[in-house]
């Protein structure tokens, strides 16, 4: 509905489509266009320009259950074009451009701005831009709230397709919601399970980062060292929180999956976060701990700096002695 030619008796789906036909036409024409009357059963849309008679009249038939023009003028429109149009907005930007945001989800402003000015002869501001690139993203994966609904799918197939994962999921109940609430998610894959037990170093490293979003969390990532001295990562698990007790229900699952019967030969490398050191030492107390020297070095230089402080920092790291 590019270019619609109106006629006395057309007839439409809905008064949402006829409203949309309208919006069509002005872009289409540069013309500024408003709805005079707009209820659920009638819809007039006029011209803005105070000497332009331009007008379309539909309205609902009960008997069709659809939307009719019953009046409308007998000439095109008189006025000048316009090259602002009201009804060039974010959510008009989304629907037409939601193929293109779908192709290329980084499709830049200059690259929006171009194709909207070739179709319409308008600018968008850069805010029209951000504003329209997220509805079209909500168009195209959905709201959050419905991803989210999809989790047990997403656990269902992924133990489908890698047979042996470890999939754990926690929701809560909140009162007055008869919907369950996500808290905690953990996920480790067989073949990453399989992998670390065949050929990897007994090497463990763990660290936390935040989630941004409108659903503010906690990620937790374990990684091991492989034969080429590459990083190979385990297990992830997104949580509420970072704090002891979310560790502890990672490190179990963790050490279960790992095949870590006893504590003997392995080593963990971690940030100095207190409820991570606490369960580290209450589920593997014969463990080797190490703490990561790139965070320690964040916290030296606070008080510390410079290149020479820093290199002499990683060489004593590094030393297999006291002596160097």
């Amino acid at each position: 509905m590019d270019e619609p030619k109106f006629t006395l008796g057309m007839i439409f789906a809905s008064g949402d489509v006829f409203k949309r036909a309208i919006r069509a036409h002005a872009v289409k024409h540069r013309r500024e266009v408003k709805f005079a009357k707009n209820d659920p059963n009638r819809v007039r849309a006029v011209c803005k320009a105070p000497n332009c008679k331009w007008f379309v009249f539909a309205s609902w038939l009960d008997d069709k259950k659809t939307f009719k023009v019953k009046s409308m003028s007998d000439e095109e429109h008189t006025c000048a074009m316009s090259f602002k149009n009201s009804f060039v907005n974010s959510k008009m930007m989304a629907e037409k451009y939601v193929n293109q945001f779908r192709a290329n989800p980084d499709w830049n402003f200059e690259g929006m701005n171009q194709q909207l000015r070739t179709d319409t002869n308008v600018d968008a501001s850069l805010w029209q831009y951000y504003r329209a690139r997220r509805k079209a993203k909500v168009m195209i994966e959905g709201t959050i709230k419905e991803q989210y609904s999809k989790l047990w799918e997403y656990c269902g197939e992924l133990k489908k397709m890698n047979p042996g994962s470890t999939v754990k999921m926690q929701c809560e109940m909140v009162p007055g919601d008869e919907n369950p609430h996500f808290t905690r998610l953990y996920v480790c894959l067989e073949a990453l399970k399989c992998g670390w037990k065949a050929g990897c170093r007994p090497i463990v490293g763990l660290d936390g980062c935040f989630i941004k979003g409108h659903h503010r969390g906690q990620l937790l990532t374990t990684v091991g060292v492989d034969p080429n001295n590459q990083m190979y990562p385990i297990a992830y698990a997104l949580v509420e929180s970072e704090c002891g007790e979310t560790w502890r229900w990672f490190l179990e699952l963790l050490g279960q999956d790992l095949g870590i019967n006893h504590s003997h030969g392995i080593s963990w490398v971690t940030d100095k976060q207190k409820g991570l050191i606490d369960a580290i030492a209450k589920l593997f107390p014969k463990s080797e701990h190490r703490h990561c020297v790139k965070h320690l070095h964040n916290n030296f230089k606070v008080q510390h700096k410079g290149l020479m402080l820093k290199q002499l920092m990683w060489a004593a790291a590094k030393s297999t002695t006291s002596q160097g």
